[in-house]
């Protein structure tokens, strides 16, 4: 696709940018080969070794970025907002689901069962290990959440729920009836991200550039789903990745390549962030 500019911005002499925050499935990871792109690893490293800082903002927990291993950051926005840590995974900022949201779901999938996964910080579980779940795991690259009563689980805190329902409308139920302190967001169909009402990668980024002292005028966002909206309006440049929805690249900045076809890496160039 050709890249789309709305912004008018196409330098940092227009627009300087201090801090960047990139999602990791379909942003920094290829869906195709689950790597990220060389270009893109140099592109950080250029940056960072410039000054810029860099940051990832994802729906996934620390536990699940060994894909990012050989990448350095100065830190990462987790479970969607979340828990952010520093680069040295000093927490930040934390925000769990309220013990009584968990509950109430608990008590709901006695006589209404589905399956769902709970993100701790000490790994992610599971009620069932259903087909869709394995997917969801196979698609990303990760290995499928441990089976664990829900009653156990919720013991320790939950900093996010992936409810693997197809249909919006039973979701939606499930949110006012349910778990009535609590959003969700899709970057897939198979399922939905939970998150705490408030709990973003836009919130994310606040409490990420309050931490650095940085201001949201110089920082620039990319992403590609549902879940990336937040951020990508929020920051002062928000990148779409080729790959996004519509409903993605109709509120974006600038629209990109795909992340197989070297998107970020192009977009920093556009922005004349690299030589």
């Amino acid at each position: 696709m050709r890249p789309v500019c709305k912004t008018g911005f196409m330098s940092v002499e227009k627009k300087k940018i201090e801090s960047l925050f990139f999602d990791i499935d379909g942003t920094l990871v290829s869906f195709k080969t689950h790597q990220v792109p060389e270009s893109t690893k140099r592109a950080i490293r250029e940056l960072r070794a410039k000054g810029v800082k860099v940051f990832v903002a994802t729906g996934r927990m620390l536990s699940m970025l060994e894909v990012l291993s050989d990448i350095e950051f100065d830190g990462f926005i987790t479970y969607n907002g979340g828990c952010c840590v520093d680069g040295n995974l000093n927490e930040i900022f934390s925000h769990p689901i309220p013990v009584g949201q968990l509950k109430a779901l608990e008590e709901h999938l006695k006589s209404d069962h589905f399956p769902v996964s709970y993100m701790r910080k000490d790994g992610m579980y599971v009620n069932e290990l259903a087909q869709i779940v394995r997917n969801v795991a196979e698609h990303v690259n990760v290995e499928p959440p441990i089976v664990m009563e829900p009653s156990e689980v919720i013991k320790e805190p939950v900093y996010q729920l992936c409810i693997y329902l197809e249909d919006d409308e039973k979701l939606q139920q499930i949110l006012k009836g349910v778990l009535t302190d609590c959003i969700s967001n899709r970057w897939i169909s198979w399922f939905a991200d939970v998150n705490v009402k408030g709990v973003t990668k836009q919130l994310g980024i606040d409490k990420i550039l309050e931490h650095f002292g940085l201001p949201l005028e110089t920082s620039m966002a990319f992403g590609d789903a549902g879940n990336d909206i937040p951020m990508i309006k929020h920051a002062a440049v928000g990148v779409a990745m080729g790959n996004s929805s519509d409903q993605v690249k109709q509120i974006a900045d600038y629209v990109t390549e795909s992340v197989d076809d070297d998107g970020v890496y192009k977009a920093l160039q556009h922005f004349g962030l690299l030589q």
